[in-house]
């Protein structure tokens, strides 16, 4: 079973936290960030740390230190997450960003997703990340987007506008399926594999 730390010195994120995964992972509670970091310099096996930000001081201070422990996938949470803010904190190793109190079929989701080698955000700032950088590709084209054909430009930039997959396929007219297509191909031209990843190629 794999394990999974619990970073929060908040009992009801914590009780949340175990009752959601008690069954599917080992689970490692730590409160002060001095004890989580000696963990992890003593232990350097692959994990996952579910950082609560409430519960650190300087959170950019933490990232960074964090950031230095590659073997350790950072999962951040708040109780009250905040777009602009969870943006800045995109370039510090971490790999997913959720409410703390997220239900437990969707942070089971977002871990696998995670283990998966993807990153993994609340829907609100996943679509401010892709407006903010893929709708400002004139000025940041980066170069994968010349390997894309006409019509994988149009679904990239209707990506942008953050129109799911079936409302693509209504605008553009074609099978559900060939949406997916056309999209694996542009993650694999823009070597990414979500959504998140490529809008942050156009930065």
């Amino acid at each position: 079973m794999k394990k999974i730390i619990l970073f929060t010195n908040m009992s009801s994120i914590r009780k949340h936290w175990e009752k959601a995964l008690v069954n599917s992972y080992q689970l490692l509670n730590i409160e002060d960030f001095y004890e989580l970091t000696d963990y992890l310099d003593k232990n350097s096996d692959s994990s996952i740390v579910m950082l609560d930000e409430m519960s650190v001081s300087n959170i950019q201070d933490a990232l960074l230190k964090l950031k230095s422990y590659k073997f350790a996938n950072i999962l951040l949470f708040n109780a009250v997450p905040e777009v602009h803010h969870a943006s800045t904190l995109l370039g510090n190793g971490i790999k997913g960003y959720e409410n703390s109190y997220i239900d437990k079929d969707n942070l089971l989701k977002m871990i696998s997703s995670v283990e998966s080698g993807n990153n993994w955000l609340f829907s609100n700032l996943t679509r401010y990340i892709i407006n903010k950088y893929v709708q400002s590709h004139n000025k940041n084209e980066p170069s994968f987007f010349s390997l894309l054909t006409e019509r994988e430009r149009d679904i990239t930039l209707m990506i942008a506008d953050g129109l799911s997959n079936k409302e693509i396929a209504q605008k553009q007219k074609i099978a559900l399926s060939t949406v997916k297509g056309h999209i694996s191909h542009i993650f694999e031209k823009a070597g990414v594999t979500d959504r998140v990843s490529l809008a942050l190629k156009f930065k």
